[in-house]
Formats: C-alpha cells, structure tokens, sequence
C-alpha cells in the first residue's frame, strides 16, 4: 500500500454532489485501459451510454466515435416528446439511464452534450510503478513546505508520473507546467529546462499550489487554480458568492471553465482514493526503486562528453538521469552550463567527483558558453530555407530553438543556430552584425540584422498587428496565437459588463488608448480625469469599445503583460515567499524598488486584494524573493 489518507478530510472534502463525478473517473483510471472509452454526459458523468474499443488509427477512431455518438444523439432525440411506449430494447435502456421522469429538456440538451473519454488503467499503472522512484523526495517536500500530503497524487492526474511528458499545449513534465508558468519557479530556456526534471520540478509545484492556496483560500480551489489559472477561480467565487468547490463545479459557466478544469479536482480525488488501496484495483505489482545521486555542481562551462568522460562514465547515462539539459547540450551544440547541478547514480563514480573532474584540462574548461548566433525571421521565412542559408540541417536548428516539425516560426522571431568559431568571427567583421553581451549567462550573442520591416511585435511580444502573422516551417500561413490566461497571475485582466475594467500594475492610460484604437484624452473625458492624473493600480475605469471589441481588447492586454513577466522571469525565479509587517513610511514605491527590489506587478500578485494607497503600520503583505539565473 502507497499511501494512508482519509477519502475525505478538512482539506480536500469529497462533497456528496461529486461522487459521481468521482466514481466516474475511478472507472477511467482503473477499468478501462487507453484502447478502449466512454461515451458518457459531458455534464452528468453518472451517464455513461456505452464503452467502445478504439483502434490505432486516429483518423478511424474519430469515424467511429462521430458513429456512436449520432446514434444516441438520434436515442435521446427520438425520445423528446414521445409517449415513451413500445420503444425499443436501446430507446429502454437510455431512458432508464436518465429515469423515467426525465423531462424533454433535459434530453434535448443530453443530446448536444455526448462526449468520449478514453481509457487510462494502463497509464495509471504504470504511473504507479514509475511513481517509486520521486515519491520519497515529493513527500519531503511537501512536509518541508507544511504542504498536504495527499498532494503527492496530483502528478497521477498530471502525467502520470512520466517525467517526460508534454502536452499538445506545451505543459511538460512530472508536474506539466507551461512555460510561462515554469520560469517563475525555475530555469526555462533552450539549454535547461527544469520542468522536465522531476526533482526541480516539484519545489516549483509546491510553491505554485501553496500560492494558489493563499490567493484562493481553500486546497480544492488550489488545485482547480492549479489547472485553470488562479484569476479565473478568483473571478468564479466573487461571481457566485462562495468558495464551495462543489457549486463551483456544478455552476459556475466562465467562458474557459471546461470539461478539464471542471473535473480536475474531481479527478484528484478518484486518483486519492485508488492510491490509498492500489491493489484493490490493479493487484499486486512492484514500484521502481528510488535511485541514490550524488550531486555535482559544475564551476565551469564544459562539454557533455568531457565531463562524461572523466566521470567514468558516458554521455547516454548522463542524459538519463539529468533530463533538463536539452538536446543542444547532448549534440554537442552548447555546454552543460556553470552552476548546474548534475546528477549521478552513485554506483558509477570511482573517486570523488571533485578528483574526477580535476582531470579536465583547462583548454576543456570554459568561462562561458557556447556563442549564439542569432536569426531575425522575415516574410516568407521558413526552418528548411534559414537552415540551408547558414549551412544546418533543419533537425539541427529545431532541436537548439526546442522546436518540433509541428511548431510554427513568427516574423521577428529570433532563432538560435549552431554557431562555429569561424562563423562568429565573419559576423564579427561585417558591417551588418553587432556583437553584444547577453543578459544572462554571460554568452556571446551575434544579431545579424535582416532587412527592415514594419512590424510590430507579436502576441509573445506584448501586442498583435496583422504583420505578425505566424508561418509555419513550409510556408504555410496560419492564425495569430493569442495568449489566453496567465497561469500563475491572478490579477483580473477580463472587461467588465459595465465596459469597464480594474486597472493593473504597468499599465497606463496610454497602453488602454493604444488597444482600443482611441485617444488618451478621450479616456479622460470619460473618466472625468484631468490632465496628466495617472490611472491608480486598484481602481477601476471605464472604456470605449467604439472601435475594438472587448475580445480583441483583453488579448491585447494579456498579450502585453505575458510579454512583461515573461521577459523577468528570463531573469529570475521566485524562490520563497516573506511574510512582511509594513513599517511606518513605508510605500509601495519604497518596498518594490529599494527594500525588496521586485517589481510592482508581481508584488500585487502575490497581494491582489491589498489597496496600495492605504498601507498602514502593522499589515502583513507577502513578498516573494527572488533569485536571479
């Protein structure tokens, strides 16, 4: 037996109204494997039509569900408005699933609402074997965070406990964080990315979940928040009045809340319950073993076959057991950078790391990284063409910028390529490339500068313009991507009925002019704002969608603040959180940039409910210290 935990408890109550939202997915994690699914409700999971067998072949699978789900789409219709006689053996059966007194309405919408849900007993299984080797270290930091303990499920939900795997949204790892939501907690770029390693990983999830916590109030909310982004669960209990996770699943309709985020708490409770008794489930089976490391940090830039090598081992091993080092580490394009810790099975050393690692000769050693060169994408641009430009192959270029043949190049995107010696020294000496010093990691970086363009910066970029068009590795051009929700903010970014909206850290009259296609002074005379009063961080004011549609506003909006947090946390990590009483004198100024030295935005994240203009000796606010890479 895994675990010990109480099927509900203070903090993850089971509420009655989701039992069977809960028995719904014990059913997908246990009794059914990933070639097989349920037709079901999308909204009462207690309905389930039918379990069908899938093929290998998606194109196939899609036929055969779009089949199965006509004819009870055809059932449940048939139904509405009949006498209910003489029907036949499946028109029975389906309306006894509803019950008899089930009305018209409730089978029209049944009829709009049939979805399929594959199979997962075979993934939670091997989850349940993977999950030996990190479970001991996940616990241990849980209990030195004074986190749950039954939060030690949740990467069944997430990924099973495959420290590979990635989502077709971009989450990775153990804990399947996005990116943006990555680089808050640990170190996300082309050479190492921390998401992918389980260890790293898991102090970023219990600092997220402990934030959600404090900006939610409640575990089962943490958890949703986990999912569906802090801001938004915010916006679902001032909407409807409560905290109560279980009228927030029933009732709650926000325009992002679906069927996962719906049923991710749900889901971790059906994963607590079969974690507390596995074999009742699955029978007897045996958990990997937890491999014991030593931990060596590296003072200097080297190769991954350099250090490989004078460890006594190989470069395959290494990869193994340190997966954020990224392919352009393993290749050979860049180095395995200083101050990264590596890990190694403590079986595999002879000597002391240290004595290993003096065996590098200093022509092997290196106090910075591997240079960058730099290319600006243009129209027309695509991976094959600005590979045979320089001379690479396309696997090489798309494996230093972590792309995949199904990911898309943007106009004023800047792409890494293998650097050579000799290439840097020719861009070294052209008129047309500026060499410059990075901000971060102390790497050589060469632009060379493409012929000028008018554009203006995508939505990773803080802003849309129809130049900033997407075109994908043949040429092919595609929709703008825009950012939807920032996972790790909780500040409201949304328009209100009232065409207004609450106004954020960094941002100004001018920025909300600009998205709205207006004038400054127009927003003023709607606001009553005299000349030159700025807008307060808090308060709310009112907007012009004369010209720009709300939708187009707040993409606009979240596009400008993901390009904001995005661009510190290249630089910096949140690694705890202080609890501070403010001082008298003390202001908001004087705590973001002298005392504390963190930026205003990410200082009203971590206290969205605070009114800044009235700090008063004594109030404790969180304050999130930072590291920098």
């Amino acid at each position: 037996m895994l675990g010990s935990y109480a099927l509900a408890s203070e903090n993850f109550p089971r509420p009655l109204e989701l039992e069977a939202d809960v028995n719904f997915w014990t059913r997908v994690y246990t009794e059914i494997s990933t070639q097989s699914g349920f037709v079901h409700d999308a909204h009462d999971l207690s309905i389930v039509y039918e379990t069908i067998k899938t093929a290998d072949s998606s194109r196939t699978n899609r036929k055969k569900i779009r089949a199965v789900k006509a004819k009870y789409i055809k059932i449940l219709n048939s139904l509405v408005g009949a006498s209910r006689a003489n029907l036949n053996a499946e028109q029975q059966r389906v309306l006894q699933l509803w019950g008899e007194d089930v009305s018209d309405a409730r089978l029209r919408s049944a009829a709009t609402s049939l979805r399929f849900q594959k199979g997962q007993s075979d993934r939670f299984l091997e989850g349940l074997v993977r999950s030996g080797t990190w479970r001991s270290h996940i616990e241990k930091v849980l209990a030195k965070n004074n986190l749950p303990k039954e939060l030690v499920v949740l990467p069944h939900v997430e990924s099973s406990f495959n420290p590979r795997a990635y989502s077709r949204v971009g989450a990775s790892g153990l804990w399947q964080f996005t990116r943006a939501t990555g680089r808050r907690y640990m170190r996300v770029d082309y050479v190492v990315d921390e998401r992918m390693d389980p260890f790293v990983a898991t102090i970023g999830a219990a600092r997220l979940l402990e934030h959600n916590r404090q900006l939610t109030g409640t575990w089962p909310l943490s958890l949703t928040a986990y999912n569906h982004g802090a801001a938004s669960i915010r916006r679902a209990t001032k909407k409807l009045g409560t905290k109560d996770i279980g009228r927030i699943v029933r009732e709650y309709n926000g325009r992002a809340f679906g069927f996962a985020s719906r049923n991710f708490y749900v889901a971790f409770l059906a994963a607590l319950e079969i974690d507390q008794s596995p074999e009742k489930y699955f029978g007897p089976y045996k958990t990997s073993a937890a491999v014991r490391y030593t931990l060596i940090q590296l003072d200097k830039y080297y190769a991954a076959n350099t250090v490989a090598r004078a460890l006594g081992t190989n470069a395959k091993l290494l990869r193994k057991h340190n997966p954020a080092l990224l392919a352009p580490v393993w290749n050979g394009s860049k180095r395995i950078p200083a101050g990264f810790t590596l890990r190694v099975p403590a079986d595999v050393l002879s000597e002391a790391p240290g004595l290993l690692l003096a065996q590098i000769t200093a022509k092997e050693s290196y106090s910075e990284q591997t240079p960058d060169l730099f290319h600006k994408v243009v129209r027309g641009d695509t991976i094959s063409e600005i590979a045979a430009r320089y001379g690479y192959r396309v696997s090489e270029v798309l494996a230093l910028n972590s792309l995949s043949k199904r990911n898309f190049i943007r106009i004023g995107q800047e792409l890494r390529l293998p650097v050579t010696e000799a290439l840097l020294a020719a861009a070294r000496a052209s008129s047309s490339t500026s060499v410059v010093k990075a901000n971060s990691n102390n790497q050589v970086v060469a632009h060379i500068q493409q012929p000028a363009v008018n554009v203006v910066a995508t939505a990773d970029k803080h802003s849309l313009s129809n130049d900033s068009t997407p075109v994908d590795i043949s040429g092919t051009v595609l929709a703008v991507p825009i950012v939807t929700t920032l996972a790790g903010d909780p500040s409201d970014y949304t328009v209100d009925g009232n065409d207004s909206i609450e106004v954020q850290a960094s941002e100004t009259l001018g920025h909300y002019a600009e998205w709205l296609n207006i004038r400054a002074r127009d927003l003023r005379r709607i606001n009553d704002m005299p000349f030159r009063q700025p807008v307060v961080i808090g308060r709310r004011i009112k907007l012009d969608f004369s010209k720009v549609s709300k939708k187009v506003f707040e993409q606009l909006r979240l596009a400008y603040q993901h390009g904001l947090q995005q661009a510190f946390f290249m630089s910096y990590q949140i690694q705890s959180v202080l609890d501070h009483p403010i001082r008298r004198g003390e202001s908001l100024w004087l705590l973001s940039q002298q005392k504390f030295k963190v930026p205003v935005w990410l200082l009203r994240q971590y206290n969205p409910d605070l009114n800044f203009d009235k700090l008063k000796p004594g109030l404790v606010i969180k304050v999130p210290i930072l590291s920098q890479n």
